[in-house]
C-alpha cells in the first residue's frame, strides 16, 4: 500500500521554484474564504546557510497542491491561483523566512478610497467597472449580473470594502480570487460560469477532531426595508413577512432595491444557526468555499441540517496535508 505523499508546485513571475523551495519548506497554510476577504497564503522557509533570496512584495506566487501517491487519495495538483506576495519576514533562531500573499494586492489600488455615483444600471455592469480599475475581469453569476440598480453610491469606500457591502446586500459571495472578482450568490448550485457545483458528503470516517455548536440568534425572522417613492414624495416599505423582522436602516433609492436587500437580509437570517467544524483525516484540494455539505454519522440533528462550505484551513508540512472545514447551516 503506497503511502500518501503531498505535492506542492509554487511559481515566482513564471518561474518555477521546486528546486529553492522543497528542500527548505517548513509550513505552508492556505486560508480560502467565503467572504468578502481576499484568500491568504502563508509560507515558512528555513534559511540556516543564508542563502535564500528574499522576494519582494509584489511578486506573484502561483500554487497548486495535491497529492503525488496514495492508495486513499487522487493524484494529481489542483490550481488554487495565484497570490500577490504581501509581506516577508526573517527571524531565528533557527533562521527562518515566512511569506505572506493573498488572492488580491492588498498594496495596490484596492484599498484606496473613492467616490462615484453609478445610475440607470445593473450589478453586473457596476462589478465589471470595479474590476476594470485593477485590470481583471469579473465573473458575476447570471442570477445577478442583471439585477437593476437605480442607483448607488461609492463614497469614500476602497473597492475592497465596497465589493464586500455589495455582497452582503445581494447576499452573494464576493471575492478576489486569481485576479478575479468573483460575484455568486450564497449556496449556489453553479458557478458564474454555470458549471454545477457537487454536493461533498462527510461521515464520521473522514475525520477527527469536530465541533458542532449553535449559535445565538435574535427573534428576527424576516426583514424589512424603506424606499423613496420620488412620484408619492414618500417613503414606502416592503417586507420578506414574518412576525418580527429585521428592520433595515438605509432608505433605498428604488423598490426593487429595497426588496433587494430585505431578500438578502432575510436570506443571512436563516443561515448560520448551527456551525461545524471538523479536521479531514485526508484533505480533499478541490474543496472550495460556498461547496453544500452534508453530514452523516452525528445524530438526528447534524444529520438533517444543511451544509455550506465557509472557509477551510490547508496546511502542508512533514510530507502530509492537512485541512480544517468550517461549515455553516443553510435553514433553521
Amino acid at each position: 500500500m503506497p503511502a500518501n505523499i503531498a505535492a506542492v508546485r509554487l511559481t515566482l513571475d513564471g518561474k518555477d521554484l521546486a528546486d529553492k523551495i522543497d528542500p527548505r519548506l517548513l509550513a505552508l497554510t492556505l486560508t480560502e474564504k467565503r467572504g468578502g476577504e481576499a484568500d491568504e497564503l502563508s509560507i515558512t522557509l528555513h534559511n540556516t546557510d543564508g542563502l535564500l533570496a528574499l522576494p519582494a512584495p509584489g511578486k506573484v506566487l502561483s500554487l497548486a497542491l495535491g497529492w503525488a501517491q496514495g492508495d486513499d487519495v487522487t493524484p494529481g495538483l489542483i490550481d488554487k491561483g495565484r497570490f500577490t506576495v504581501d509581506e516577508v519576514e526573517a527571524g531565528g533562531y533557527p533562521d527562518q523566512v515566512t511569506i505572506t500573499a493573498r488572492s488580491a494586492d492588498l498594496s495596490g489600488k484596492y484599498r484606496q478610497r473613492r467616490t462615484k455615483v453609478w445610475k440607470d444600471t445593473t450589478l453586473g455592469a457596476v462589478l465589471a467597472d470595479i474590476a476594470a480599475r485593477h485590470g481583471i475581469t469579473a465573473r458575476v453569476h447570471p442570477d445577478l449580473a442583471g439585477k437593476p440598480i437605480a442607483a448607488i453610491d461609492q463614497h469614500g469606500k476602497s473597492d475592497m470594502a465596497f465589493v464586500r457591502d455589495l455582497g452582503s446586500r445581494y447576499d452573494a459571495v464576493a471575492t478576489w480570487k486569481d485576479r478575479k472578482l468573483i460575484f455568486i450568490p450564497v449556496g449556489s448550485a453553479t458557478t458564474a460560469g454555470g458549471k454545477a457545483i457537487p454536493a461533498l458528503s462527510l461521515t464520521r470516517r473522514d475525520g477527527w477532531a469536530w465541533r458542532f455548536t449553535r449559535a445565538d440568534r435574535d427573534e428576527n425572522d424576516g426583514a424589512e426595508a424603506q424606499w423613496h417613492d420620488q412620484a408619492a414624495g414618500r417613503r414606502k416599505k416592503v417586507s420578506t413577512g414574518g412576525k418580527n423582522p429585521k428592520k433595515l436602516k438605509r432608505v433605498y433609492a428604488s423598490e426593487a432595491d429595497a426588496k433587494q436587500a430585505a431578500h438578502a437580509e432575510a436570506g443571512k437570517r436563516k443561515r448560520g444557526g448551527f456551525k461545524f467544524e471538523y479536521d479531514l483525516a485526508v484533505a480533499d484540494c478541490t474543496i472550495q468555499p460556498n461547496r453544500p455539505a452534508t453530514l452523516s454519522g452525528w445524530g438526528k440533528t447534524v444529520d438533517g441540517i444543511t451544509w455550506l462550505v465557509e472557509s477551510l484551513e490547508t496546511t502542508m508540512g512533514g510530507g502530509g496535508i492537512r485541512q480544517k472545514l468550517a461549515l455553516e447551516s443553510t435553514q433553521i
